[in-house]
């Protein structure tokens, strides 16, 4: 009986409430969304979620790893998430202005361990694809050692104006950029 009534009173205090890293990136109902990499399959099941179905969820797979995590995100929070090639070298198969929002999962420092040439291509086609107004989010978790590359630099190289830090918590840094109103 008492078990029961802690799952209950547990329940009842906001198990709905979303992970930071989700809440953080500010993505809505109806939105559509573009997630570059999928490191942590919650941070995309999350944001599928949310969009719902009058959204769109997308991902552009870094590799055939990043891919098969996104297809498995998708099955375990029941959402249709499009799934893009972007391997190197290669043309992004997205349209201009195609997204509201765009999210860089760098949760696990997989993005930040692609060669800087790469992560410069990302992001011009991220600010390509983003609507004008839209904005990107990088999702990095903070580690203590030091990384030879400054995101909001290249962020703001790659053309999104202004670039800032939104917050550092529980183990998270959550950095922004908008892409210019036409």
């Amino acid at each position: 009986m008492m078990f029961l009534l802690r799952m209950l009173m547990k329940k009842g205090r906001g198990g709905s409430m979303d992970p930071l890293h989700v809440s953080m990136t500010g993505v809505r109902m109806g939105e559509r969304f573009l997630q570059i990499g999928c490191y942590d399959t919650s941070l995309l099941a999350g944001l599928a979620a949310k969009v719902g179905l009058s959204g769109t969820a997308a991902v552009a797979a870094i590799d055939a790893d990043d891919a098969r995590r996104a297809r498995a995100a998708g099955a375990k929070a029941g959402a249709l998430i499009e799934i893009y090639d972007i391997e190197r070298g290669r043309a992004w198969p997205i349209d201009d202005s195609q997204f509201d929002m765009i999210v860089v999962d760098d949760t696990t420092d997989g993005f930040g361990g692609l060669e800087a040439s790469a992560r410069q291509s990302c992001l011009r086609h991220a600010l390509r694809a983003v609507r004008p107004g839209g904005r990107i989010e990088l999702v990095a978790r903070m580690k203590s050692e030091a990384r030879d590359y400054d995101p909001l630099g290249e962020m703001s190289a790659a053309g999104f104006k202004p670039v800032r830090v939104l917050a550092e918590r529980d183990h998270f840094r959550f950095l922004e950029g908008l892409r210019a109103a036409s």
